[in-house]
């Protein structure tokens, strides 16, 4: 009786499946390094839900100027004047948590055209991941920024 159990546990569609799940795991954590996903969320790990613009949906990338992962379609943004809160689509989020980084951790925003569209690009201070964001977002994240205290505070002590 046991070993008809565990012929039925080695059948071939329960491991299929389990080599799928382990590879879907493997690939979302590997992005989540790859575009620093997994670096800011130590510092930027969001504790709560934010208040604010939100942006569902859209696209942008995260990574080194040389190798940023492209995430298509599957973000999700909040823009307030304390700072830009990012999630990922439930399915891919494993190893990417939420983030919530704060102005006063972004060195800065600066306008760049993606292909047909605006777009800006995020620097954050003493960290490696660049932030591309194209479209309606980015005019907010501009925006935003532009007005937070934190930023007004670096434009007065130049």
């Amino acid at each position: 009786m046991s070993g008809s159990y565990t012929l039925a546990f080695l059948d071939p569609a329960w491991v299929v499946l389990l080599v799928v799940a382990l590879l879907w795991l493997g690939i979302c954590a590997l992005l989540a390094r790859v575009g620093g996903w997994s670096t800011l969320a130590g510092p930027y790990r969001a504790k709560y839900p934010v208040v604010g613009e939100r942006f569902r949906f859209i696209s942008a990338s995260m990574g080194k100027a040389r190798l940023p992962v492209n995430y298509k379609g599957c973000l999700f943004m909040v823009v307030n004047r304390h700072g830009l809160h990012i999630s990922v689509l439930f399915p891919f989020r494993f190893r990417s948590p939420p983030l919530f980084i704060p102005w006063s951790a972004v060195e800065s925003v600066s306008e760049k055209p993606f292909f047909r569209t605006f777009g800006v690009v995020v620097k954050l201070r003493d960290q490696w991941p660049i932030i591309r964001v194209p479209g309606r977002a980015a005019h907010m994240i501009r925006q935003a920024h532009d007005v937070s205290p934190s930023s007004r505070a670096a434009l007065a002590s130049r």
